[in-house]
């Protein structure tokens, strides 16, 4: 660099920007690849120049005032060339304010030079010589799972197995970090979560937590109301302070109305979209017909509250949706009326 003349540096800017014409553009290019058989490696001279650049261009306030901030970084970058200095000890010569045809640049732009200044400044003087295409690294890929109408089974990078339940989506990293493993579900899932005692699993859904280091479990977040059911193992299950840990076979849910958690036993339907298993025993016709629509994807209504206390027992393995409301209205008393894609139970039933 030593016998090199420096580049103008409105030039340089407009280059960096992006807003040199092409008779410009091939100029500053001519200039870079002149410099290629120059010194490799970046001088601690080189950093403190564009450490004092990207000083004097920084913002105090969210006001920017861009001629300003141009005018000081066109005069650091000039001074800066012909006396570098050191850190500790700052020099600042008055320079020649410039035309206004040279001050072209809107505030997009500053910042964009000023970005890669700091580039610049970070990497070497090497970088710059590359004519300005750094080596960078994208950030760690995301995989966003999605299961439409049909649940989906995926092995997560941990060897952690899922299975995401219909109109569901489960956002994880390629790669887990070292300390824990995070992933994201809007929807349904259940977790087998290979062990790992240096690495807690965390589920972050809808606001609420699930963390756990090795155990098998459903969560259930479709909405603001947050369910979560453990089949093996211990979870802890949190919403801001309040936090319940649960064991086999315990249910929590996290009620939005009542900003709640409410702990209970695991409703034996709560893994049914895993296993294919509808079991009721005794259970109200109200919640049956949840159980159902849930597990089908269904829109199936009672004609009045009072059916809702029948109570039914019964079981089901997958099996047709047609099958299980025909067996549901026999076993009751009911009749099933169909409004489009709506079915409804009606009768007098268990009065």
């Amino acid at each position: 660099m030593a016998d090199q003349q420096p580049i103008d540096d409105a030039l340089l800017g407009k280059f960096l920007a992006g807003e040199t014409d092409p008779a410009e553009s091939a100029r500053v290019r001519q200039w870079l690849a002149s410099t290629e058989d120059g010194p490799t490696q970046p001088s601690p001279d080189d950093f403190t120049r564009f450490e004092h650049i990207w000083d004097a261009a920084k913002p105090d306030s969210t006001e920017v005032d861009t001629d300003a901030a141009w005018r000081s970084l066109q005069q650091k970058m000039r001074v800066s060339d012909r006396n570098p200095v050191r850190r500790q000890e700052p020099v600042v010569k008055p320079m020649p304010v410039p035309q206004p045809e040279q001050r072209v640049f809107g505030a997009a732009s500053l910042w964009r030079i000023a970005a890669l200044l700091t580039l610049v400044a970070g990497m070497g003087w090497l970088t710059l010589k590359l004519r300005f295409y750094g080596h960078h690294h994208p950030a760690e890929g995301i995989v966003v799972l999605t299961a439409n109408e049909q649940p989906i089974s995926k092995t997560l990078p941990d060897g952690t197995h899922i299975l995401l339940n219909r109109h569901s989506t489960l956002r994880y990293p390629t790669a887990f970090a070292e300390e824990r493993r995070d992933v994201t579900l809007t929807g349904e899932a259940f977790f087998e979560v290979t062990s790992d005692s240096t690495r807690p699993f965390h589920i972050d859904a809808r606001n609420s937590v699930v963390q756990v280091l090795g155990t098998s479990f459903t969560v259930r977040a479709y909405d603001a109301n947050v369910s979560v059911a453990v089949q093996t193992g211990k979870v802890r299950f949190s919403r801001g302070r309040k936090a319940v840990l649960l064991t086999k076979n315990q249910q929590a849910t996290f009620e939005a109305s009542g900003d709640t958690i409410r702990r209970l036993p695991a409703s034996p339907n709560a893994f049914a979209y895993k296993t294919g298993v509808l079991v009721f025993e005794k259970e109200p016709l109200r919640d049956v017909i949840q159980a159902i629509n849930q597990y089908y994807n269904a829109d199936v209504q009672l004609a009045n509250a009072k059916l809702g206390n029948c109570l039914l027992t019964t079981r089901f393995e997958k099996t047709p949706l047609e099958t299980v409301l025909n067996v549901t209205a026999e076993t009751l008393g009911l009749q099933l009326r169909y409004v489009g894609k709506q079915v409804i139970l009606d009768g007098n039933g268990c009065q």
